[in-house]
């Protein structure tokens, strides 16, 4: 167990979640105001008695808020097999003023896709491994997006995807979710409001070019959380993000490469490039992306969504960008298979890469 924390559970101690008492295991993690733990309860809960309780202190009635929004988002996307499991939540003020959250939730005992990803540094994943995985976090994705009003995810990134099975995984962390804004920002005020949110509550390796330069003035939508999805199948292809070198700037003018190793089909650098397209009307919407991902995969959604119509690009952008073709057909520059392959050969024999490393939101 790490040092100890101010605040932090022990082992052994029990905590009372409204009507559940849990018995703290062990430690598994931290992140800003939250510590994570282990918990167990004396008889089964949804078939087990293992389950992970966040311990969230809590500095205000605003920060609050924040919390009480996230639970209650997990409580609508409750029930859906690739989304983590809420139980319940607690939470109460404390003599000095700040309050104590407990959010009692499902345990995935795979843990989290970046530790399989570090574990597998010189045996990458491979593709069917790659499209099991993103095709169960655009289910959890869809589902989202298919709420009225729709949720955006907002953070969606490797260090959000947990493995409940071999072949199951869930989307997590839904502090940063929210609606869909009626409108894009209009005002000086609005652009800095918003600026300042998504500082807040975004990873700036995966935002799209409208989160980037809220100056833009463009939605910040569902075709955002696709942006995510793209840099997203990226990183569980090549192990790095695809602005990682160049930062804000490639984002916005979307400068990438396709490295030559692992080498991967023609399909799955496509489904790429359809994803990282500057304007949201080009994007496809993450209904469109599973019909794709599940075609590729030679299965079927077990859920049936309605395909919303694409929106027509502004006569500005249409004079500047070509409109998105098929989902599977939109290509970027990448080598052929043969020198994929040579260049394949060379690099795993070269070095071991680096681990992978987490990233936090914000704005560096």
């Amino acid at each position: 167990m790490s040092q100890q924390q101010p605040g932090t559970l022990v082992p052994g101690q029990t905590i009372s979640v409204n009507k559940y008492t849990v018995q703290v295991d062990r430690y598994l993690s931290q992140g800003g105001f939250a510590h994570v733990y282990l918990v167990r309860t004396a008889t089964p809960v949804y078939g087990t008695t293992h389950h992970v309780l966040k311990r969230i202190a809590v500095a205000n009635d605003t920060m609050l808020n924040e919390v009480r929004k996230e639970v209650d988002i997990m409580r609508l996307l409750k029930g859906h097999p690739n989304i983590v499991h809420l139980i319940d939540a607690a939470w109460h003020r404390m003599p000095d003023g700040m309050y104590e959250v407990f959010i009692l939730m499902e345990f995935c005992p795979g843990g989290g896709i970046i530790d399989m990803m570090n574990r597998r540094l010189r045996e990458r994943l491979t593709e069917s491994e790659i499209l099991q995985i993103f095709v169960d976090v655009c289910e959890g994705v869809a589902f989202m997006h298919n709420s009225r009003p729709p949720l955006l995810h907002r953070d969606l990134k490797v260090e959000n995807i947990l493995q409940s099975s071999a072949t199951s995984f869930k989307l997590c962390d839904f502090g940063s979710a929210t609606t869909v804004a009626p409108r894009p920002p209009a005002s000086t005020q609005e652009i800095r409001a918003l600026e300042a949110d998504l500082n807040r509550h975004t990873t700036m390796q995966y935002r799209a070019p409208e989160m980037v330069d809220p100056y833009l003035r463009r939605p910040v939508d569902e075709k955002s959380d696709v942006w995510a999805l793209g840099v997203l199948l990226y990183k569980l292809c090549y192990y790095t993000t695809p602005f990682e070198e160049h930062g804000p700037l490639a984002i916005l003018n979307v400068q990438y490469r396709i490295p030559p190793y692992p080498v991967y089909s023609t399909q799955m650098n496509s489904l790429i490039g359809s994803m990282l397209r500057e304007h949201g009307n080009q994007r496809p919407s993450v209904f469109e992306l599973l019909n794709t991902v599940h075609r590729l995969r030679g299965t079927k959604s077990p859920f049936t969504y309605t395909i919303p119509p694409p929106q027509p690009l502004t006569p500005r952008a249409q004079t500047q960008f070509a409109p998105m073709g098929n989902v599977v057909d939109a290509t970027v520059t990448f080598r052929s298979q043969q020198q994929q392959q040579q260049q394949q050969q060379q690099q795993h024999l070269q070095s071991l890469p680096q681990p992978v490393a987490s990233m936090s939101r914000g704005s560096g």
